[in-house]
């Protein structure tokens, strides 16, 4: 091959004379120039600097509409696999790799949300008493839902999703329908002496008026639990088996949530065992055959529509994948949440409102 041409090299190095966030696609330059000017960290992976996905760090809930919190709590955990307390900080660490603008849908969460890291529930009094845990959660998202913002919650153990539910559906003055991907169905019966935990957390739900399960949709559930899974079928869930989603397809399966949940406030909740083991070995109770990151992330986006007042990924447990794989795909998955959010958000706002990294927060 010939030497490339000046006048090419020459044209070239014109294309490469230019700063890190003149970028030529308007959807993300406009927003990455002004997080910048801001003074947003855009490119080191400094936790002290940034918040998840970049988000600002703060404790203030004045004008906010999205929190996003990591709760890492594994004293429920059905077997001797913790790690889930690990979650929330590991996923912090691969949320910074994440664009900030969607790369397909060109949506800017930031742009239409003001969204903040609040940070970790802190657990200080009764730290090892799994229910007095719980009434923390509680009392945190309390706050939350008292002021209308929506959350995106990181585990820790999928028990702890009950006191989210608990808060955000005003203690049952408002019950929510839910979106729950995973491969047990959570709604056991007087499990291992401990009513609400990692295997009876819808069960419990249900029985204390939070969701309705006539509402409630439960997908890619295979392997262990499925012989506990009464509960689900006599009170009304609809129950997609991961066969039937790997033989109808994913499109199918959206047509199923949208005649399950209706109009109404929707919570969407994924245990990371919803995915295949061999795509997520970081989570506390890995089942084979379940589905592939794509079809999670499609389910993600095809509740565009829905009224999603919540959502959480739960169960990250990173210490049984040292490879970080797990984590990283699970930063994806949350950063979709993190879009499907947004835009409910911006429905029920009627107009954008801006994240700020410096300045006015409103």
């Amino acid at each position: 091959m010939a030497r490339l041409s000046q006048t090419r090299l020459t044209r070239y190095r014109e294309l490469a004379d230019k700063g890190l966030w003149d970028i030529n696609d308007k959807d993300f330059r406009s927003f990455y120039t002004r997080a910048a000017a801001e003074g947003a960290e855009l490119v080191s992976n400094n936790f002290s600097a940034a918040g998840m996905f970049r988000a600002p760090h703060r404790k203030t809930l004045e004008g906010v509409d999205i929190a996003l919190v990591g709760i890492p709590l594994d004293l429920g955990v059905p077997n001797p696999r913790p790690g889930t307390r690990l979650g929330p900080k590991e996923l912090r660490y691969w949320s910074l790799d994440r664009n900030l603008v969607h790369y397909k849908t060109k949506v800017c969460p930031f742009d239409i949300c003001n969204i903040i890291d609040w940070g970790d529930v802190e657990f200080t009094d009764d730290a090892y008493n799994l229910a007095a845990c719980l009434e923390q959660i509680h009392a945190d998202y309390e706050s939350f839902a008292d002021r209308d913002i929506a959350t995106l919650t990181i585990g820790g153990e999928h028990t702890c999703t009950y006191s989210v539910l608990r808060a955000l559906s005003r203690e049952g003055e408002e019950p929510l329908a839910v979106i729950h991907l995973d491969a047990h169905g959570d709604t056991s019966t007087n499990f291992g002496g401990t009513r609400i935990s990692d295997a009876t957390l819808f069960q419990v739900a249900t029985c204390e008026g939070y969701i309705d399960p006539e509402k409630t949709i439960q997908i890619g559930l295979r392997g262990r639990g499925v012989p506990r899974c009464d509960f689900s079928r006599d009170s009304g869930m609809r129950i997609v088996y991961v066969d039937e989603l790997q033989e109808s397809g994913v499109a199918a399966i959206i047509e199923e949530i949208y005649r399950t949940i209706g109009s109404g406030r929707c919570y969407l909740s994924i245990d990371t065992d919803v995915l295949d083991c061999a795509v997520m070995p970081g989570t506390t109770l890995p089942e084979p055959f379940g589905l592939s990151g794509v079809e999670v992330r499609d389910i993600i986006r095809g509740a565009a529509d829905l009224d999603v007042v919540g959502a959480d990924l739960m169960e990250l447990s990173p210490p049984w994948d040292p490879t970080g794989m797990s984590s990283c795909l699970a930063s994806g998955l949350a950063f979709e949440l993190l879009c499907l959010l947004a835009e409910a958000k911006l429905r029920r706002n009627g107009t954008p409102k801006l994240t700020h990294w410096s300045g006015d927060s409103s």
